[in-house]
């Protein structure tokens, strides 16, 4: 892989409501600022997903990227080789996610918190919706299309956390846990839950330690370690049989008693 990536055929995006942190906002305005990036701002109240499915749709660049306002890249090289990599594979990637509080909880998809993904493979998988339904977060069902479709994409793996969340630490399938202030791949940082003040701290003083090269995992957690944090969330139960027949009936997941 090359040491540098052109970005002039990226198109950079971001997306929050009108009640979002103008603190948290203003800090990931002047961390972009550094690194040199031209991001879209979008302020709508709607839905992530359907915001999503509306830029991809749109995009007239070869690369779009996702970097959510409580998101954050640790260096530049992070941007370029994810440009890079979706690019020249035709695929997308993103932080690894796995939606606890959906079963089984276990499933690990490419999280739209720091994004990319090639448009000729987003038309290639048949334009997929990136919209939440009953078994899938935001960008889930996206990972679903490509597992089904047997197209390969990267999830960016958890190293270190900062605090668990107040419902408990959050789990990667068997892979370890990641919880508030997570840093992907070594490489990104991904703050969880701005709305809490808490959290709010951390990220100004991150945004500001990454603008003046002073970022530090010394105060971090280990996403890996071998003893499990006291306290997890709970895992979620699945939901009655009935129930997940009458919403794959509404969205047309059966025809003729066959699953499709």
């Amino acid at each position: 892989m090359t040491a540098k990536f052109d970005l002039s055929d990226v198109e950079f995006h971001s997306f929050h409501w009108d009640n979002f942190n103008r603190d948290v906002l203003n800090a990931h305005k002047k961390v972009m600022a550094h690194f040199g990036l031209n991001v879209i701002y979008t302020e709508e109240n709607m839905e992530h997903g359907e915001w999503l499915d509306r830029v991809m749709s749109r995009a007239t660049k070869n690369v779009v990227a996702i970097i959510e306002p409580d998101c954050i890249p640790l260096n530049r090289e992070i941007i370029e080789q994810s440009a890079e990599f979706v690019y020249k594979n035709n695929t997308f990637l993103g932080p690894a996610q796995a939606s606890n509080h959906i079963y089984p909880g276990s499933h690990i998809f490419a999280s739209p918190a720091f994004f990319f993904m090639a448009t000729d493979c987003y038309k290639r998988m048949g334009f997929p919706s990136f919209k939440l339904n009953d078994r899938s977060d935001v960008a889930e069902e996206v990972a679903y299309r490509a597992e089904k479709l047997g197209v390969p994409y990267r999830a960016l793996y958890p190293t270190h956390y900062e605090r668990e969340p107040l419902e408990g630490i959050w789990r990667l399938g068997n892979y370890g846990y990641y919880g508030i202030g997570t840093v992907f791949a070594g490489s990104i940082y991904h703050l969880f839950q701005s709305r809490f003040e808490q959290n709010v701290k951390l990220f100004l003083q991150h945004c500001d330690e990454v603008i003046n090269d002073r970022f530090s995992l010394d105060a971090f957690r280990c996403s890996t370690v071998l003893s499990p944090p006291e306290r997890q969330m709970p895992l979620p139960k699945p939901k009655p049989l009935i129930k997940r027949i009458r919403k794959r009936l509404k969205r047309g997941l059966y025809t003729k008693n066959k699953f499709i």
